[in-house]
């Protein structure tokens, strides 16, 4: 019996990182497993690496599909897996040897429907644990879970991605729970994940930080892409679609906002006013101000909850209000210097 699918979205990824990520899932010490291998149309050599490790690997099966985005590669290892539980891996990220198995005995002896784990942010020259307010040991049942859910928009809680957890195969089979495909960026695991938890009964915590994630300054997610943030707001609007037809509506609201303000400061700093936009100054206020019309960004601005926020975000947010933008010009540049020297 399979007991652990592990499903990689792979396209255009580094070369040494996707190697470094198969075979941190080649040395996993479970034996029950197998390693979903998604080629998502990359149009490198990505394709060619996967296949040269399925041949030496009987675990590993690689698809092959047109490109459609990291949702629909999710998906489509999704539906081809058949371990009892399933859990994300993105191809430039690497996971520890143990990680499935001490995850999964978890999950079989506290019969759960989610096992979380820690990550821990890896730069060239430091690495970052991430911080969680969950409980090890501690059985997450029913109303509980309604908190999990909150969580899910606690920036500091560290618990949006999609990876570093293991999920019931069967509990998102039972109600048709996938990534949407259109929403192929930006905030799609947290988006799934917060349609998934409307249905979690029961969760478990391991504290360990099994899950590598690489910082990588040139992603999509750490550079000016207008179409992600078009994404990360359309993967918002959902969330908050979901949150209007809750029974845990009144609790999510706040945090709803309080998320959206980092949102709000990210895309400023990393996004339009970031060093490697070559749009003219101009231009990029333009357009910032554009996006700060988008009714849930400026119902977020409005509302205003900031609990929680560090103080160099804030005054970021200040910046925002009084339209300082040649100031966000000057934090783009001390940000992007700040990460390359970590």
């Amino acid at each position: 019996m399979t007991k652990v699918s592990v499903i990689v979205p792979v396209y255009k990824v580094p070369e040494q990182y996707l190697r470094q990520c198969i075979e941190s899932l080649i040395a996993q010490t479970m034996p029950e497993l197998e390693i979903l291998l998604v080629d998502d149309g990359s149009p490198d050599d990505c394709g060619a690496i996967c296949d040269s490790y399925a041949e030496k690997d009987s675990r590993i099966r690689v698809i092959h599909k047109q490109n459609g985005g990291l949702s629909a590669a999710r998906n489509t290892g999704y539906q081809e897996a058949v371990g009892e539980y399933i859990t994300f891996v993105d191809g430039d990220d690497w996971v520890d040897p143990e990680m499935c198995q001490v995850m999964y005995d978890v999950a079989a002896k506290d019969d759960v429907d989610l096992v979380v784990c820690g990550i821990s942010k890896d730069y060239a020259h430091k690495r970052i644990p991430y911080a969680y307010y969950l409980e090890e040991g501690k059985v997450y049942r029913d109303q509980e879970c309604k908190q999990l859910q909150v969580q899910l928009l606690m920036y500091n809680a560290n618990m949006g991605a999609a990876y570093a957890k293991l999920i019931r195969r069967s509990l998102l089979q039972a109600h048709d729970i996938q990534h949407d495909p259109v929403l192929s960026q930006g905030a799609e695991g947290l988006e799934f994940n917060f349609r998934f938890f409307e249905y979690l009964r029961s969760a478990a915590f391991v504290n360990r930080h099994f899950y590598h994630y690489i910082y990588n300054e040139n992603s999509i997610s750490s550079s000016h892409s207008e179409k992600n943030h078009d994404l990360v707001v359309r993967c918002f609007e959902s969330i908050d679609r979901v949150i209007q037809s809750s029974d845990n509506k009144d609790e999510l609201i706040p945090w709803f906002n309080n998320r959206l303000m980092y949102v709000i400061v990210t895309t400023a700093i990393s996004g339009y006013f970031h060093p490697g936009n070559q749009e003219p100054y101009q231009e990029r206020k333009r357009k910032f101000q554009e996006y700060l019309k988008r009714p849930i960004i400026s119902e977020a601005l409005r509302y205003g909850h900031t609990e929680g926020i560090s103080f160099q975000r804030r005054a970021i947010l200040l910046m925002i209000q009084l339209r300082m933008f040649w100031l966000l010009n000057i934090m783009g540049k001390i940000r992007k210097w700040y990460k390359s020297h970590r």
